[in-house]
């Protein structure tokens, strides 16, 4: 379901839709609540906008994190420094 959930996200990045990003992760939010690996689902997608440049779903990726439980940030922190590169290079 995880994979499922990413490339839908994915889909949306690589389109820049801010837009449906937002209103997908209020979905899964409503409909499954706790029930999905939120930092894998994190971390895949947010490689994946900082890969496709979109700085602006990046941001708000940023904002979704301080939404994030302390034990998932945990988990998810790490991913930011390689983000932070994929973002600058070329």
């Amino acid at each position: 379901m995880a994979e499922a959930i990413i490339v839908i996200f994915k889909h949306y990045i690589d389109e820049g839709s801010l837009d449906a990003c937002q209103k997908y992760l209020q979905e899964l939010a409503d409909e499954y609540g706790s029930g999905i690996p939120w930092e894998y689902i994190f971390q895949k997608v947010y490689i994946h906008a900082c890969l496709k440049k979109q700085k602006e779903i990046v941001d708000w990726l940023m904002l979704v994190f301080t939404h994030l439980d302390p034990i998932q940030q945990i988990g998810v922190r790490q991913v930011f420094s390689y983000g932070r590169m994929l973002l600058t290079r070329r």
